[in-house]
């Protein structure tokens, strides 16, 4: 183990009138210096010495500063590159479990309990829907919404399981798109069911449609109407019924959006029913 260095900004200077330094004061008076200039000489010397020595030791200091800055911002970076990284991984699983198993992270709605009961058909004829694609009436009858309520859907597989009355779950055979056996055909089901079926499943058409594009439909409303007022505000000029365009009309612009919204309805339909 190599013993510590001194610093030199602690040392102090000999005293060379001493018999320790009797040599070195010989030496210089032997080339012809008095023993008052050797003296001298030899303290102008230890100056020079420790000025150069005390350079080097504050050189010294300052690149071991910087070597372990370096290794302390290097290990602080290191540190901050690992908390990120673990909350990174922490809410990729959050994201991962909340998309695993989405009903135990749906917020709580702050409402009472409905007086109503809640017609929810299965969740395929929702995403039917969703897309635009053919679903049966069947799924929104009394009985295709009480086979929705029986079925539940394994989250392991895919595959469907009852629910029994105990609230204990059995393997079943595979159910048939949410429900216990194929849906009825449309014309296959009674007058009944129809009347059933047809104002659940407008009513779900139109909760898509609206929530689907609003912003689209009000801008959609507010072109149609400018457009026809403008052509009105123009057959009409010089006549008793004339009118200004400077504010608009808030009950003629919802009269526009409810009718388009009753053509994308009407669309949906269509394109349903194809």
């Amino acid at each position: 183990m190599a013993p510590p260095r001194l610093n030199p900004h602690d040392a102090a200077q000999p005293d060379f009138t001493s018999e320790a330094h009797a040599a070195s004061r010989l030496s210089l008076m032997n080339s012809g210096l008095t023993e008052e200039q050797a003296i001298a000489a030899l303290a102008n010397l230890w100056l020079i010495n420790n000025e150069q020595e005390r350079a080097a030791w504050d050189r010294s200091l300052a690149e071991e500063y910087r070597v372990a800055e370096d290794a302390r911002q290097a290990a602080a970076e290191a540190e901050e590159r690992q908390r990120l990284q673990s909350l990174a991984d922490k809410e990729a699983a959050l994201a991962d479990e909340r998309k695993k198993h989405k009903s135990k992270y749906t917020p709580v709605p702050n409402a009472k309990v409905p007086l109503e009961p809640i017609c929810l058909p299965a969740r395929y004829a929702l995403k039917q829907m969703e897309s635009g694609g053919y679903v049966e009436l069947f799924y929104f009858t009394n009985q295709g919404i009480a086979d929705t309520e029986e079925v539940a859907t394994a989250p392991s597989d895919g595959t469907y399981v009852w629910k029994q009355q105990e609230d204990s779950l059995v393997e079943a055979s595979t159910a048939k798109r949410g429900l216990k056996s194929d849906p009825l055909p449309d014309e296959k089901l009674s007058w009944e069911q129809f009347f059933e079926a047809t104002p659940r499943m407008v009513e779900f058409i139109s909760g898509l449609a609206f929530k689907a594009t609003p912003d689209l439909q009000a801008k959609q409303a507010l072109l149609s109407y400018q457009a026809k007022q403008w052509k009105l505000w123009h057959y009409s000029i010089g006549m008793a019924f004339g009118f200004s365009l400077a504010e608009i009309k808030e009950e003629v612009l919802k009269w526009t959006q409810d009718e388009l919204t009753h053509k994308a309805l009407n669309t949906q339909l269509n394109r349903m029913c194809m």
